[in-house]
């Protein structure tokens, strides 16, 4: 653990929600509505050969309208993604998935993932598609750019937390563990409970993001349950104090 974490321990009302949730149930079934009409029009519009499904209230898969995607569903070769490049394709899934959620910060935005930088005679999404398929095949974080201020390869229109829900999707592995989702609101939430880091996911370098997975990490161990249950509870307590501050409630109710 990076030594100015040490001692920052998880609180009391974590390890207690923590320990009643269980990866398959509530981290796998955790589900977003995604409109499959809005994604596969951008799609269309913007060029590429991907069309996004969902399923309905029983589980059938569909191919228009509101419908359901789980977490589970945000792996290599997924039922719900119809592609040349599997890779891209479940990048645009991770971002359905992200963009839709109830709980989550990140809002709906279409992914212009083209290199507007790209040579006459080269493909403008050979950028992309190279980094996402070495997270897929190597399992590992791209290469650390040092030519960046973040360490982060240059991926035209993909942030950091899109960036991390794809390598938890395809299974990453960085130094022993699993890399993790990040999303704004857990991070606001781990500030406001003592963490020293600059609150800002936008601005995390690839340094910053490895401490992060190391305290879920931590924290998970420490409250007998995964990181992704942690990263969870981070993301849920900073929608229930949105939620209880816009609605003028006088009395705590953060689940």
């Amino acid at each position: 653990m990076n030594r100015v974490d040490e001692g920052f321990e998880p609180p009391d009302a974590l390890v207690e929600w923590c320990r009643s949730r269980t990866f398959p149930l509530h981290v796998l079934d955790d589900e977003a509505t995604v409109d499959l009409d809005w994604w596969n029009a951008h799609l269309k519009d913007a060029g590429h050969t991907i069309s996004l499904r969902g399923r309905d209230l029983d589980g059938k898969v569909i191919t228009e309208g509101r419908a359901i995607v789980q977490r589970n569903d945000l792996r290599p070769s997924s039922d719900l993604v119809v592609a040349e490049h599997d890779g891209l394709g479940l990048l645009f899934l991770c971002a359905a998935w992200q963009g839709s959620h109830e709980s989550r910060r990140f809002t709906r935005r279409f992914p212009n993932v083209f290199n507007p930088h790209h040579r006459e005679d080269e493909d403008p999404l050979t950028q992309i598609t190279a980094i996402l398929d070495h997270c897929s095949k190597n399992k590992s974080m791209p290469v650390v750019r040092r030519d960046t201020w973040s360490g982060w390869p240059l991926t035209p229109g993909v942030g950091v937390s899109l960036m991390a829900a794809f390598m938890w999707a395809v299974g990453v592995q960085d130094e022993g563990r699993r890399a993790q989702m990040i999303d704004q609101y857990g991070v606001s939430t781990l500030i406001h409970e003592g963490w020293l880091e600059d609150p800002s996911v936008t601005g995390f370098t690839t340094r910053r993001y490895r401490r992060y997975c190391e305290l879920l990490d931590s924290w998970a161990y420490a409250a007998g349950t995964q990181p992704e249950i942690v990263e969870m509870w981070l993301v849920k307590r900073w929608s229930a104090r949105l939620a209880q501050a816009r609605n003028d409630v006088s009395s705590p109710t953060l689940f």
